[in-house]
C-alpha cells in the first residue's frame, strides 16, 4: 500500500482503502481501478493524496513474461544457427531442413504472441547487424504473408527466402555491410551485387524453389525500376521479392547501424509511406496494417499528460493499443510502470494524444536512462 499524492496518479492504479468525500460519503471505493475520470474527479474534490496499492504484474503481463522469456531463448537460438550459416560460403553444406525447422519455429511464436515476437525483434540488440536483421526479416515478412493469407507451404518458402535474402553478403568483406563511414562507389557497387551472388550460390546447390530463390535475388528491385541487380519493374518482380522489399527496409530502419542512428517505428513506417512508388501498394497496405498506427516500440503522449510506451496491438482498434505507462503527467517516472489495454471500455475517455519523436523523444530517453527504467515490455 502507498500514499500517492494526486499528481502522481495515473490510469490502471487501483485505490487500496475507502475515499470519502468531507460528508463522509463514500465516493470511490477499495479495489477501484483509476481512469483518467476518477483522477480528474479526486482534483476537483481537491484530494491531495490517496492510498493505492503496491504495482503487480496483470496475469496478461505475467503470460507474457513467461512467453518472452521462451521466446527470448529461441530468438537467440535462430539468431545463432543463422550466423552459423551466412558465414558458410558453400551453400551446398545449407541444410533444408534445418532452415524449414527455423522458419517453422519463428512462425509458431508469430501465433504465440506476435506482439511479443515483435517487442523483442524490436528491443534485441547484438553485435553483428546481419544476422539479426536476417531473423527479423524473416518474422515481418512472415507477418506479411499472413495478412494476405499465403498457404502454409508458400509462408514455409517465404520465410526460407526472407532468412537468406543477404546470404550474398558473405561475399563481401565485413567492413563493407557493416560499416561506419561512407562507401565508395566501388564498394556500393560491390554492395549491390550481394542479391546476384546470394541468388546464384543458393541456386547451384539444388536445394531451393525458384520462387524462393527470386525473393534473395528480387529484394532490392523497385516498382518504379530503380532498384537492383536488374532494374525490374512492377509485375516483372515477384511476390517475395516485393514481400521481402518492405521488411528488410522497416527493419534497417528501426536498427541500431554503426553509420546512422535507428529511426522510431512511426519513422520507419512514414519512410516506407513517403516512398510509396517504390513498393507493391498491396504488400505495403498489408505491412502497415499490420504494424497499427502506432507500431510496437512507439513512446506516445497521453491526453491525460502521460508518456507511455505501445506494448500490443489491438487488431481491428488500430488507435486503441495496449501500452505501459512509464512517466506520470508531472514529468516523473514510476518506479514500477502501468500496463493498460487502452481497448477496454474503462479507458474509452484515454487516448494517445501524440508519438513522441526528435529532441523531445531524446529527453524522455534521457530521464528514462537517467532513472534507470528499462523500456523492455517484459519484467
Amino acid at each position: 500500500m502507498n500514499l500517492v499524492k494526486i499528481d502522481a496518479l495515473v490510469p490502471g492504479m487501483v485505490v487500496s482503502r475507502d475515499i470519502y468525500n468531507q460528508s463522509g460519503l463514500l465516493i470511490v471505493s477499495e479495489g477501484t481501478k483509476l481512469t483518467s475520470d476518477y483522477i480528474q474527479k479526486l482534483l476537483n474534490w481537491n484530494f491531495t493524496e490517496i492510498y493505492v496499492e503496491e504495482p503487480s504484474l496483470s496475469v496478461i503481463e505475467q503470460q507474457e513474461a513467461a512467453i518472452a522469456a521462451q521466446m527470448s531463448v529461441t530468438h537467440d537460438r535462430v539468431v545463432g544457427i543463422t550466423q552459423n550459416i551466412l558465414s558458410q560460403d558453400n551453400a551446398e553444406m545449407l541444410d533444408p531442413v534445418l532452415l524449414q525447422g527455423m522458419v517453422g519455429d519463428l512462425n509458431e511464436q508469430i501465433d504465440l504472441s506476435s506482439n511479443v515476437l515483435l517487442n523483442l525483434s524490436h528491443m534485441k540488440t547484438y553485435d553483428n547487424y546481419l544476422f539479426a536483421h536476417s531473423v527479423n526479416v524473416c518474422v515481418l515478412s512472415l507477418i506479411i504473408g499472413r495478412a494476405i493469407k499465403l498457404s502454409a507451404e508458400q509462408l514455409r518458402e517465404l520465410g526460407l527466402s526472407a532468412l537468406l535474402h543477404d546470404y550474398g553478403m558473405i561475399q563481401l568483406e565485413r567492413s563493407i555491410y557493416d560499416h561506419d563511414r561512407k562507401l565508395t562507389n566501388e564498394e556500393w557497387e560491390k554492395i549491390k551485387s550481394h542479391p546476384r551472388f546470394g541468388y546464384d550460390m543458393l541456386l547451384a546447390s539444388g536445394n531451393f524453389s525458384e520462387q524462393m530463390l527470386s525473393g534473395v535475388l528480387e529484394h532490392h528491385e523497385r516498382e518504379d525500376g530503380s532498384g537492383y541487380p536488374d532494374g525490374k519493374t512492377d509485375d516483372a518482380i515477384g511476390l517475395f521479392g516485393k514481400i521481402i522489399a518492405v521488411a528488410d527496409v522497416y527493419d534497417a530502419c528501426v536498427s541500431m547501424r554503426k553509420h546512422r542512428p535507428r529511426l522510431t517505428p512511426l519513422e520507419a513506417l512514414r519512410n516506407l509511406l513517403g516512398n510509396s512508388h517504390l513498393y507493391d501498394l498491396k504488400i505495403l497496405k498489408a505491412f502497415i496494417t499490420a504494424m497499427a498506427i502506432y507500431p510496437i516500440g512507439s513512446i506516445v503522449k497521453l491526453n491525460s499528460g502521460e508518456v507511455a510506451k505501445v506494448v500490443g496491438i489491438n487488431y481491428g482498434q488500430p488507435f486503441r493499443p495496449d501500452i505501459r505507462i512509464l512517466i506520470d503527467r508531472q514529468g516523473n517516472c514510476l518506479e514500477k510502470p502501468i500496463r493498460l489495454n487502452l481497448n477496454e471500455q474503462e479507458y474509452s475517455h484515454t487516448y494517445i494524444q501524440e508519438i513522441m519523436e526528435g529532441n523531445a523523444l531524446e529527453e524522455i530517453y534521457a530521464l528514462l536512462e537517467k532513472n534507470g527504467v528499462a523500456l523492455s515490455a517484459y519484467p
